[in-house]
């Protein structure tokens, strides 16, 4: 009698390794053998669910890109554009792990060398870009702050404290990044 696979968790199980063996070591790393080997398959189960390396890596960032964006719209969800902005940048800045962080920093990276990364990059900042513009310009922050000038600010914000906490973690704690972001946002008026 033929053994049952569950489809959608041989799949995720794949995607997860394309993006751990990449916050590891880069998308360089990411090949149809390698990843085989990290889930402790063949090859042709793999390819059983994916066209080759390119697809591999699309699926897998897609995927995270995916989940990512559904969270994001359910932290967006009932409440007012203050406070959704709000949550929006603390969600980024302290309600993240370490490895989501590290994930985020290979698909970045990969961007530049790898096409289907780039796409799907492109595609989250587009999206991202929208809402960060639709909830700064229904706010109408302090009279001299342009929405432009403050999405960039919130951007660089996120960016900033992201990459403080991979650099040091045990020195910038969610506390010191929470003090940070009140620091930036209230004289913003936001």
């Amino acid at each position: 009698m033929p053994r049952e696979v569950d489809h959608a968790t041989r799949r995720d199980m794949i995607h997860a390794a394309v993006l751990s063996m990449a916050a590891e070591n880069g998308f360089k790393e990411v090949t149809v053998r390698a990843v085989a080997a990290r889930i402790g398959t063949s090859t042709s189960t793999v390819t059983y669910y994916t066209n080759g390396r390119d697809e591999l890596i699309g699926q897998a960032v897609r995927g995270e890109i995916e989940r990512q964006r559904a969270h994001l719209i359910t932290l967006l969800a009932n409440k007012d554009r203050r406070a959704a902005l709000r949550a929006v940048v603390e969600w980024a800045v302290i309600g993240t792990t370490t490895e989501e962080y590290r994930v985020w920093l290979a698909i970045i990276l990969g961007a530049r060398t790898e096409p289907t990364v780039n796409y799907w990059l492109q595609a989250f900042n587009t999206w991202w870009d929208d809402q960060l513009v639709r909830l700064v310009r229904a706010m109408r922050p302090r009279p001299n702050a342009r929405p432009s000038t403050v999405i960039d600010t919130v951007n660089v914000l996120i960016n900033g404290l992201v990459l403080a906490d991979l650099d040091n973690p045990t020195s910038w704690t969610k506390a010191r990044r929470l003090k940070v972001v009140d620091t930036i946002l209230i004289p913003l008026g936001l």
